[in-house]
């Protein structure tokens, strides 16, 4: 930019698609790696659920995806434990049909926060993180949503999938629906990173 040359800022190693690999024949941690090298990067969101109890539980999920506007409708991803066990957040939605899906700033306190939610534990979260909930202090946007179907996945997925439907948004005051946010993403099977921001491109000829 500094030379008024516009091939020098998006000057970067590029790579082409040349191999293919029959994924079929993967175990499932390569094929988890490949997809998630893949289809990358991520938002990561904690997802808050409440017990019948009321104890609070919060788990970091990036297996989401907008797939309609009008209706706000988001789709989840659940799967089970090592021991063939639905985790809590999904036992939670199935019977409260709420929960709260938090997006962080990028910060590395975020991503430790993140990272550590994900521990198998029978407390709640927020003691692990020494935080008080039920919003994160680092979260950006959340999404208050309803669940209104669960179904299972095709081939034997142990995985569930969840419709939900987003009844409201909680952004920062003055923020327009023009700006993207940047917030913690996943990038590949285990990077947490922030949202990419090097360059960007207007896309003007979609149809909304």
């Amino acid at each position: 930019m500094n030379q008024g040359k516009l091939d020098d800022w998006f000057q970067t190693e590029l790579k082409f698609a040349t191999e293919t690999i029959n994924i079929t024949e993967l175990d499932h941690s390569e094929k988890a790696k490949w997809l998630s090298a893949i289809l990358s990067p991520r938002p990561l969101a904690l997802v808050l659920t409440n017990s019948t109890e009321g104890k609070m539980n919060l788990a970091p999920i990036t297996s989401l995806a907008v797939v309609s506007n009008s209706p706000s409708l988001i789709v989840m991803s659940l799967s089970q434990n090592r021991e063939g066990q639905h985790r809590d957040t999904y036992q939670n939605m199935i019977i409260t049909k709420k929960c709260q899906l938090q997006f962080l700033n990028p910060t590395l306190e975020s991503a430790i926060d993140a990272d550590i939610c994900g521990t198998p534990t029978e407390k709640s979260e927020w003691e692990l993180i020494g935080k008080q909930g039920p919003i994160h202090p680092l979260a950006i946007a959340t999404l208050s949503c309803t669940l209104l179907e669960d179904n299972p996945l095709p081939e034997g997925a142990v995985a569930r999938l969840l419709t939900l439907r987003v009844d409201e948004i909680t952004i920062p005051a003055g923020t327009t629906s023009h700006q993207a946010f940047s917030v913690l993403c996943q990038h590949g099977i285990d990077t947490l990173t922030p949202s990419p921001n090097d360059w960007t491109y207007v896309a003007t000829l979609h149809r909304s």
